[in-house]
């Protein structure tokens, strides 16, 4: 399948079995790859707060959608959809400045 806009389009799958030639109608999710935006993060003081926020527009549908969002290797924060929308979503995490982070 190519180009497909339907987000909830199915399709006929045909198969024999016992010598009897069936038909099944499948049920598809189509995806499209999200476009993360994450805010930049401005310079912090040791103990300082922040609030990330990862906006994700067309990602759609959302349902199985997982957000990580990660300081190098570490992550820091995880969200997964269950829904079935088709809206742009926004995960936030608030990030607290540690002596450790510098750099």
């Amino acid at each position: 399948l190519l180009n497909v806009t339907d987000w909830k389009a199915s399709v006929l799958g045909f198969y024999t079995c016992n010598q009897q030639r069936k038909v099944k109608n499948i049920k598809l999710i189509i995806y499209r790859v999200p476009e993360p935006v994450l805010q930049s993060v401005p310079q912090l003081a040791v103990g300082e707060g922040h609030e990330l926020v990862c906006h994700i527009a067309n990602a759609m549908p959302i349902q199985n959608l997982t957000v990580t969002l990660c300081r190098g290797k570490e992550t820091l924060h995880t969200k997964t959809f269950e829904q079935n929308d088709l809206a742009p979503v926004q995960v936030t995490y608030r990030l607290t400045a540690k002596r450790q982070h510098h750099g």
